[in-house]
């Protein structure tokens, strides 16, 4: 007889437990709003990596975004001091729910969905230097403000075949920059110097290009050849040198 009392005991305490779980997963969907369009202050570093917005502010802990979103948020402060607040809109679920550890000093969690890019106030360029270059891979998209394929067309060469490879500039350790400007491959050094990035490059192919990808190269070897004034917008990188600015965007490689 004490047996059977002692496992209905147990199996109303299990019950009693799921039935408190399953409470509070409703209570955090519940307090959990739609996601929405916000534009708030993110601030990243040592036990910190918050948004902030409203009025009044109310700070919230990053929680629940995927791997791919963080980095992106993590770019935007890269270069930086620590706990430097950067002005971002975002798609984003905020939530009243504090989440545990250092999430239990903050007003509530917000999962960030995706990033859309810098205030209106903050779209000003960023000074970079090598340190924020390393490791990082960069495509061309636009020559004065044209994409690629618009600016072939523009050029007359609307019928010609794509070209064999889109322009990059990849930068590794020890001012090390390999890249191609749209047919043939280089490598060779880069160095920041007062908000310019220099350049010193040698070939690494030599193929034979035709029509708009033999024309963009010369552009591009000539502008490299010279200080390119070098700042950054969210993920582009803006070079600008002879008259003509390049816009790449950020493409790191996944492994």
């Amino acid at each position: 007889m004490g047996s059977a009392n002692a496992a209905r005991l147990r199996q109303a305490a299990a019950l009693t437990a799921r039935l408190f779980t399953l409470a509070l997963l409703l209570a955090a969907v519940a307090c959990r709003a739609e996601p929405q369009r916000i534009e708030g202050m993110y601030r990243y570093g040592h036990e910190v990596n918050t948004v902030c917005t409203g009025k009044p502010e109310a700070c919230y802990w990053l929680v629940d975004t995927d791997a791919e979103t963080r980095q992106q948020l993590k770019r935007q402060v890269q270069g930086l001091a620590p706990y430097t607040p950067v002005c971002l809109n975002l798609l984003a679920e905020l939530s009243s729910h504090r989440a545990d550890g250092f999430g239990l000093d903050y007003d509530g969690s917000i999962r960030v969905l995706q990033l859309l890019g810098p205030c209106a106030e903050s779209a000003a360029t960023v000074p970079l230097s090598m340190r924020d270059l390393r490791h990082r891979r960069w495509v061309l998209h636009s020559v004065d403000g044209i994409g690629l394929d618009d600016l072939a067309s523009a050029r007359g060469f609307a019928d010609a075949p794509p070209l064999q490879q889109i322009p990059e500039l990849d930068f590794g350790d020890q001012d090390f920059v390999a890249g191609n400007a749209g047919c043939n491959r280089f490598h060779g050094r880069a160095r920041v110097v007062e908000g310019e990035l220099l350049l010193d490059l040698e070939p690494s192919t030599e193929l034979s290009c035709d029509g708009f990808g033999r024309e963009l190269e010369l552009e591009l070897l000539l502008m490299y050849r010279n200080p390119l004034a070098l700042s950054r917008e969210s993920n582009e990188l803006i070079l600008e040198g002879a008259g003509s600015e390049l816009r790449l965007w950020l493409r790191d490689w996944v492994q």
